[in-house]
């Protein structure tokens, strides 16, 4: 027999360089964050973090790893968010599933939920408090304040059944099912009659529709229905007011994100409702003006 032929040999990618080519490839979408997502991307394929990545930047990839890496870039590429081709975000400490059934959790709702948790009655009180999350989308707030305020229940609506659907799966993922009620719908008018909650917080839609500043992405592959409000970007948040005012305990408070530009028509809607005290509107990282919030008086 003769000697056995030899075959080409195919180059072996180690971590380091394959981090390199995955940010190269990335820049097209992500642009100056391609680094941070292509460590995500390889993170999420390896089970580590960036130190665990650099500290391993030697060690060769299996050809399946780089064929999963090459389908992640390719969904990525598409322009599809970072979160949904991921399929999971971390939220406020949370691993939460994440997809196209609703809103990708950001760093700016984070703050509602600082903001909301600091407006609930001690701990050590002994009124367990009721929070409504109206619009939960992935379930991210009320799961948040779930997992920081262990005396708290919480009842969290959508309109929209399949981010109900996705907010039911995070649930059961964190073992919440007995402390965070889903429910389907928007208007708060189910909820009627009685003041019976401590705080009411919400995520609306408040973008009015062809705002040139919202992200393609966004635009292509989020839900509309948690995006886009009316012509004003006012019309669900006013509704929301104008509801929680009756449902609220005397001393509740109102906690929502609202658009940049849309603080001085809250302010103007809100003098003209007794209900309500003075509201107090926090910039967020970016110092623009993103969370309301205000107490029922009376």
């Amino acid at each position: 027999m003769g000697d056995s032929p030899d075959f080409p040999h195919l180059p072996v990618m180690t971590i380091g360089e394959l981090r390199c080519e995955t940010a190269a490839r990335l820049r097209a979408v992500a642009g100056d964050l391609a680094a941070f997502e292509a460590d995500r991307l390889l993170g999420h394929l390896m089970k580590c973090g960036p130190t665990e990545l650099t500290l391993r930047a030697a060690l060769s990839v299996t050809v399946s790893e780089e064929d999963q890496l090459a389908r992640l870039i390719a969904n990525r590429l598409t322009g599809r968010p970072l979160a949904y081709v991921l399929g999971h975000v971390e939220f406020y400490g949370l691993d939460l599933l994440c997809d196209s059934r609703a809103l990708i959790p950001r760093p700016e709702t984070e703050e509602l939920v600082a903001v909301s948790l600091d407006r609930l009655p001690d701990p050590a009180s002994v009124i367990r408090p009721l929070i409504v999350d109206v619009g939960t989308g992935s379930g991210n707030i009320a799961l948040a304040i779930a997992q920081q305020r262990p005396d708290v229940r919480v009842i969290a609506t959508d309109i929209d059944h399949g981010a109900l659907s996705l907010a039911g799966e995070n649930r059961r993922r964190l073992g919440f099912s007995g402390r965070v009620t889903l429910l389907a719908g928007r208007s708060l008018a189910m909820f009627r009659p009685a003041p019976f909650a401590d705080l009411i917080v919400s995520n609306p839609p408040y973008v009015v529709p062809g705002d040139p500043n919202i992200d393609r992405s966004v635009i292509d592959f989020e839900p509309h229905v948690a995006v886009f409000a009316g012509p004003s970007g006012l019309e669900i948040l006013f509704e929301l007011l104008a509801e929680a005012q009756t449902l609220l305990k005397p001393g509740g408070w109102f906690v929502s994100e609202m658009g940049y530009d849309q603080g001085n028509n809250i302010r103007d809607f809100l003098l003209t409702r007794p209900a309500w005290a003075e509201p107090v509107i926090y910039r967020d990282l970016a110092c623009i003006e993103r969370i309301l919030t205000v107490q029922r008086v009376c």
